[in-house]
Parts: C-alpha cells; sequence; structure tokens
C-alpha cells in the first residue's frame, strides 16, 4: 500500500514537473520576435523598411462625403455646434471614459484625431455617420480591442437630436496632430 503510495505522489509530481516545463517554453504571444535592430541582410541590396501606412484625412474629403448617410431628419440640423457639442459631451459624462489623448484609453477608444480615424473605422460610412451612430447605437460597431456594453445605450432617448448633431460636429474638429 505504500509502495502505492509513493507511487502516486511521484506520478503527479511528475507530471506538475512537466506542466510547469511546458508553460515556461511556451513563446510569449507579446513578444517582438524580430529584434528591431535587426536588418535583415539581401545580398546586394539595402533593407527597405515597409510603406506606412497612411493616416486617412478629413480634409481631403468634402462636406458631402463627411455627412454621407445621416438620416434625413439629422442632416437637416447640421451644421452643428462644435462649442456646444464639447459642453453637452462635458456635461452627459462623455469625457469620463473618452480622452483627446493616450493618456486613459483604456475603457474607451481616444477622441484625439477621431475625425480623421472615423474614415476607416466602418467601411462604406462616412466620419459624421460613424460617430453619429456610435453615440445612438453603441454596440453596432465596438473598436477592436475594446469591450462593448460598456457605453451607455441612452443617448439617442436622452439627448436632443440637436444635441448629438452638436458632439458629432465637435467630434469631426478633433483632427489630432
Amino acid at each position: 500500500m505504500e509502495l502505492r503510495r509513493q507511487f502516486r505522489f511521484y506520478l503527479i509530481a511528475a507530471l506538475l514537473l512537466g506542466i510547469f516545463v511546458i508553460a515556461a517554453c511556451t513563446p510569449n504571444p507579446r513578444a517582438q520576435l524580430i529584434s528591431p535592430d535587426m536588418v535583415p541582410e539581401v545580398k546586394g541590396q539595402a533593407f527597405v523598411p515597409p510603406t506606412p501606412t497612411p493616416i486617412p484625412d478629413i480634409t481631403l474629403l468634402s462636406e458631402e462625403q463627411i455627412y454621407a448617410g445621416l438620416p434625413a431628419d439629422v442632416a437637416a440640423l447640421l451644421p452643428g455646434d462644435p462649442a456646444k457639442g464639447e459642453t453637452v459631451a462635458a456635461s452627459a459624462g462623455c469625457i469620463g471614459c473618452h480622452r483627446l489623448d493616450d493618456t486613459n484609453s483604456v475603457v474607451a477608444p481616444t477622441w484625439g484625431g477621431v475625425a480623421h480615424t472615423a474614415i476607416t473605422r466602418v467601411a462604406g460610412e462616412s466620419p459624421a455617420l460613424y460617430l453619429y451612430q456610435s453615440i445612438t447605437a453603441p454596440n453596432a460597431f465596438v473598436v477592436n480591442g475594446y469591450n462593448g456594453g460598456l457605453m451607455p445605450q441612452i443617448y439617442k432617448d436622452t439627448l436632443s437630436a440637436q444635441d448629438i448633431v452638436d458632439i458629432v460636429s465637435y467630434l469631426l474638429t478633433q483632427r489630432g496632430q
């Protein structure tokens, strides 16, 4: 009986040790696999880094492209008042989670440069439509890396259509550097 007990103990110890060894050997998915200082050697050629993806520029869009797709009743309220939109966003608590810089973009995406990034968030949507839907139906599109269901679902009911248009106008002024 004692021999079986020792065998079981050593078997469990060996299995646990094996698990720890395997876990220690698995690669870290967040670790950089290739050092940024490494330059691939190509015979007779200098290394050329990949072309960076250009940042979308809202200034290259026409007014029609910026506001395309907005519901007719919302489009009738254009242009919004960005200064009033900033005030409404502050009083509605938006700035509790959204910032104009990257100092606290853990909970919600930054608003810094949102006018430019809104261009490409949802394919085929104008920046204004994306921002409008982000306020009125926040779970319709959730930015990669963030959790859905965190943004209050009440703004379409608690804010006036003009307040929402003003917030969208304010966000369209956030163009970053």
